[in-house]
């Protein structure tokens, strides 16, 4: 595991910090040359990507979403960046749940539609019956989705509650309740949550207040400027319509960014590196982007890493061939590699921070039981019936009191290592079992500074294999 305050017996064990498992997918088309990831043209943007987890509809991760990423037609992406800079220049911004959709995630939801069970009931459609979902219009056999210019969003702005981290144990509510009751999902009022399956949803619904109205209106208007029209039952889904716009259906796989494009993509990133592989001890620096590389932000930090140093782990990057060790489970070594930077928790409430956040209460649990069901997910142990036998209780780890996920291992492979975080030290010379550790003052500037709009990213390795990738990957001197 990532603390140093685990036991041997369960840094043996993994999680993967609220997440699920996303099922292998299966070999089909390259993905054509026109279809771009979003966050290579504005990563601006922010992107929730509903199918790629449970917090949806079927309440499960869908077919073919091996990764969180949208993924759109070259001149759709670059039209929905011309609404973003013409958003933001009014104080608001977008924030996209869905672009591209592989058909057989098309399949996977008529599949849903036809089976019995309704895990997601209560939240997304409390009033219909999932066999009416095609006559309703709420899914379709081919969807646009599966052409590459059909995009689900939402509008940002400063009055927006702050987003909720969510795990399969959140409470359900009804998706048209009042704003301040349902899902935070970190945008304004649209009058429901995204995925909500009622005519409410629909554009001209007028039963929502004012203010989802106004904002409805302000989407669909910077939306149209731009070439994309809007569906009349869904509040939030567009289709870009412009001249060279493909009509075929695509059944290709959503795959992570390679790091390269990844780090193309970034305009945060944090650099970690040691003198060696063994090393226990390293230095962080945070960098933003200027143009085509990157410049420091602030002074340089100490941090510590694994008890055994590190490896290479599986993040954006592979290991690299006969360049050092792999990591494994229990092997009591921090991962090397670049990795996306997920969810923030901590004891507190509440925290002054752009990323989602998790509050942590005495009941939430890493289990850590491969047998279990909830193997690497963080659950509420008071929720849900138990089917494991060995878990952690978060709040009882004092080095947790503030923390960030860092995303290795994703989607989990059992013998890859997990549970990985920025979280607070012991003291600058007590090591982790895998996480990367700092003074409290450190990660709380963390806090404040990263913002998922940037697209922020961990490098992290040994000095040596740094200067040998840097030129390549065009990282930063350090």
């Amino acid at each position: 595991m990532g603390s140093s305050y685990k036991t041997a017996r369960s840094w043996l064990q993994s999680l993967l910090f609220l997440n699920i498992v996303i099922p292998t997918v299966a070999s089909a088309e390259p993905r054509p040359e026109h279809m771009v990831y979003l966050r290579t043209i504005d990563p601006t943007i922010e992107q929730d990507i509903r199918y790629a987890g449970a917090h949806n509809f079927t309440g499960h991760p869908l077919d073919g979403y091996a990764a969180a990423e949208c993924l759109m037609t070259l001149d759709a992406a670059k039209a929905l960046a011309r609404v973003q800079t013409a958003l933001r220049s009014q104080g608001y911004g977008l924030k996209v749940f869905d672009c591209y959709r592989p058909n057989r995630a098309v399949a996977d939801m008529g599949r849903f539609a036809n089976e019995p069970g309704d895990p997601r009931k209560a939240e997304f459609y409390p009033r219909v019956d999932k066999q009416d979902f095609w006559r309703l219009g709420y899914v379709a056999r081919v969807s646009n989705h599966s052409r590459g210019s059909t995009v689900d969003l939402t509008l940002t702005g400063p009055k927006a509650l702050p987003a909720a981290a969510w795990a399969p144990s959140a409470a359900q509510v009804d998706c048209t309740a009042p704003y301040a009751q349902r899902w935070h999902d970190g945008a304004l009022d649209m009058g429901t949550g995204f995925d909500c399956f009622d005519e409410r949803t629909h554009t001209a619904n007028p039963t929502i207040n004012a203010t989802a109205k106004d904002n409805r209106q302000r989407l669909s208007s910077a939306m149209e400027k731009e070439g994309f029209s809007g569906y009349s039952k869904e509040w939030w889904h567009f289709t870009y319509a412009g001249a060279s716009t493909p009509n075929e259906v695509m059944d290709f796989p959503i795959t992570p960014l390679s790091a390269s494009e990844a780090l193309d993509a970034s305009h945060q990133l944090i650099v970690v590196t040691s003198k060696n592989w063994d090393d226990i001890q390293g230095t962080a620096q945070r960098y933003e982007r200027d143009g085509k590389t990157f410049r420091k932000s602030g002074n340089p930090f100490a941090v510590v890493v694994g008890k055994n140093g590190m490896a290479w782990g599986k993040g954006l990057s592979s290991a690299e061939p006969d360049d050092g060790p792999v990591k494994r489970e229990g092997d009591g070594k921090a991962p090397a590699g670049v990795f996306k930077l997920g969810t923030a928790f901590g004891y507190d409430n509440t925290a002054e921070t752009k990323l989602p956040y998790l509050a942590l209460t005495p009941t939430i649990e890493c289990v850590d039981d491969s047998h279990s069901a909830r193997y690497n997910q963080l659950v509420d142990g008071s929720k849900i019936a138990k089917d494991w036998n060995s878990a952690e209780r978060m709040r009882s780890e004092e080095g947790y009191r503030k923390g960030i996920v860092i995303e290795h291992n994703t989607p989990a492979s059992p013998a890859s290592g997990s549970c990985i975080f920025f979280h607070i030290w012991r003291s600058p010379s007590s090591p982790t079992a895998g996480c990367t550790a700092m003074d409290q003052t450190d990660i709380s500037r963390l806090f404040d500074w990263l913002d998922p709009r940037q697209s922020p990213l961990l490098v992290q390795m040994p000095e040596a294999q740094y200067e040998h990738l840097r030129e390549r990957w065009n990282l930063p001197e350090r």
